[in-house]
């Protein structure tokens, strides 16, 4: 997906995110992902997994669930020796 489906971003707990969804007209449903961005790189993507009956569903689903996967990675502890992989 281009920037051209870009439908929000949002800064939330230090991490930016970014929502890209659109009509996928091969598969007959929306489809999108976030991507998840921590110090100016991008650390996740989390994708639609299954189609959705409109865009707004589709946004707000994966608005919750960046800041659920936020939330989630915030609570654990990060020891030292622990990094994100390339993506």
């Amino acid at each position: 997906m281009d920037k051209s489906f870009e439908v929000d971003r949002f800064d939330h707990d230090g991490w930016h995110v970014c929502i890209y969804v659109r009509w996928d007209e091969l598969e007959q449903r929306f489809a999108g992902r976030a991507e998840l961005f921590l110090y100016g790189a991008i650390r996740c993507r989390i994708a639609l997994a299954r189609g959705v009956a409109g865009d707004d569903e589709a946004a707000a689903s994966l608005r919750r669930r960046s800041r659920e996967y936020i939330a989630d990675w915030g609570g654990r502890e990060h020891n030292a020796d622990s990094e994100f992989s390339e993506l």
